[in-house]
């Protein structure tokens, strides 16, 4: 557990594996593949590599020919408003917006860092109320400067009430000033699709456990810097957060409902180009058990079953999440460790909600 320079003590950390507190009470680790908040059991997190997320947006950028900027930042601002507004009271709010806002600030920016998305501070603010109001959040080395920017957007209108507008601003090589003004928003996105809920099924992972504060033991040997807000893999230095999957599907569906139909096909390609871009570590593929074991440690899914045969790998997921991103990756990998430069993939999404992948080498 690496700390990091600064003083960190505001941050509880249990005594035992040194995971930050607030990440081992606000989250449940099930043997199903999945991770919830433990305040919330309908909201599903994930403990994913955040490189993933601007290398996909960038990644469909550069298959689409055009910007997706505006999309993925209004569809993230809906998601994190709706969710604020829903873990916040009325009166929790209407005491935000006139006397406690220094604290809810002060608890984002503790919660950023403790979730990996980067170091996060107030850099100014004014409230009287007219058009001339603003906040101004600083991040160094953000997990995703797009979600940051949605995020901060997003949960600043639900504590002021108001509609805002976001600038971002780069301030030096990994340092980014995001500042919400009174505003309509650029665009309005077409009405969110509805998101399709399944029963989670009963699973059978089971972890080695930290005896105080019920975390994984793997969590706690990842390195938590505090001080940097970032959470890195202990051997290949990978870069972690903890978010929702929600969003991220949000943003999936709102891009193809923008769009069109060949979203889908983009996303997927996205990601397969940026799993061989940045994977290295293919030992998933003689251990069966590890790689089920490393999906549900992500909360990304229950792996129940798993054929490999000669130029086909044959995966079903239960619980899964961002399927999509699970076919991307996938394909990415087995080509990676068949040595192979293409596949061919193909996905079925069951009626209660399995995820049928078979991945075949040209």
């Amino acid at each position: 557990m690496d700390m990091g320079d600064e003083e960190m003590s505001e941050i509880k950390l249990c005594r035992e594996c040194g995971v930050p507190l607030m990440v081992s009470r606000e989250h449940t680790w099930h043997d199903n593949g999945i991770i919830t908040q433990t305040a919330d059991p309908d909201h599903r997190m994930i403990f994913y590599e955040s490189a993933n997320l601007d290398g996909l947006f960038s990644g469909v950028e550069e298959i689409l020919g055009l910007s997706i900027e505006k999309i993925v930042l209004e569809s993230k601002r809906r998601e994190v408003k709706e969710y604020v507004e829903k873990m916040m009271s009325p009166l929790t709010l209407k005491a935000a917006k006139y006397l406690g806002i220094g604290k809810v600030i002060d608890k984002l920016s503790k919660n950023g860092r403790a979730f990996g998305y980067g170091e996060i501070g107030l850099v100014d603010r004014r409230r009287k109320g007219d058009e001339g109001d603003f906040v101004t959040m600083s991040v160094r080395n953000p997990h995703s400067v797009l979600f940051f920017a949605g995020e901060v957007l997003g949960a600043w209108e639900a504590i002021d009430g108001r509609e805002h507008y976001v600038e971002r601003e780069q301030v030096d090589d990994d340092t980014f000033h995001i500042t919400c003004r009174p505003g309509p928003h650029p665009i309005e996105l077409q009405e969110r699709l509805k998101v399709r809920h399944f029963k989670y099924k009963p699973g059978d992972i089971t972890y080695e456990r930290c005896s105080t504060c019920d975390v994984p033991s793997g969590v706690g040997k990842y390195n938590w810097n505090l001080g940097a807000g970032t959470i890195t893999h202990p051997e290949n230095n990978r870069r972690m957060a903890i978010f929702s999957p929600m969003g991220l599907e949000a943003i999936l569906d709102d891009l193809e409902a923008e769009l069109g139909e060949a979203i889908p096909e983009v996303v997927i390609e996205a990601q397969r180009r940026h799993v061989r871009a940045t994977m290295d570590d293919l030992s998933w593929l003689g251990d069966q058990e590890r790689y089920r074991r490393m999906m549900g440690f992500r909360g990304l899914c229950n792996i129940t079953y798993f054929q490999r045969e000669e130029g086909r790998v044959s995966i079903t997921m239960e619980n899964p999440c961002v399927p999509l991103l699970a076919v991307g990756q996938t394909q990415g990998m087995v080509e990676l460790a068949a040595g192979a430069d293409a596949s061919d993939y193909k996905f079925e999404r069951a009626p209660d909600g399995d995820l049928s992948i078979e991945i075949t080498l040209g």
